[in-house]
């Protein structure tokens, strides 16, 4: 991948705005969690199904995304959103159906 913005960071994005707007709190172990979801289903869309090379690119999105992961922190989820995050089975299911 290179260094330049990946097309499917704006799931991210919009997830994260997303949980602006919820009662229940996420914790940093939800942001974490909401991040490395998304991170390895981008790329297993993207035929990548290496678990070393999910474990990097989680890693240094993690770097790279530390601010937005801290005002995560105390921002609402919806309703089961644990549970859709972590059964969902495109980055697109997370920002559009688990966070809203």
């Amino acid at each position: 991948m290179s260094e330049r913005t990946q097309p499917w960071l704006a799931p991210l994005g919009l997830a994260l705005l997303l949980l602006t707007c919820r009662s229940e709190r996420a914790d940093a172990d939800d942001c974490a969690l909401i991040l490395d979801r998304i991170v390895a289903l981008e790329l297993a869309e993207q035929g990548y199904r290496d678990p070393e090379l999910a474990r990097r690119k989680q890693q240094e999105f993690a770097r790279r995304f530390a601010p937005e992961l801290q005002r995560c922190e105390g921002l609402s989820l919806p309703p089961g959103a644990r549970e859709c995050v972590a059964n969902a089975v495109s980055a697109e299911e997370i920002s559009h159906v688990c966070l809203r």
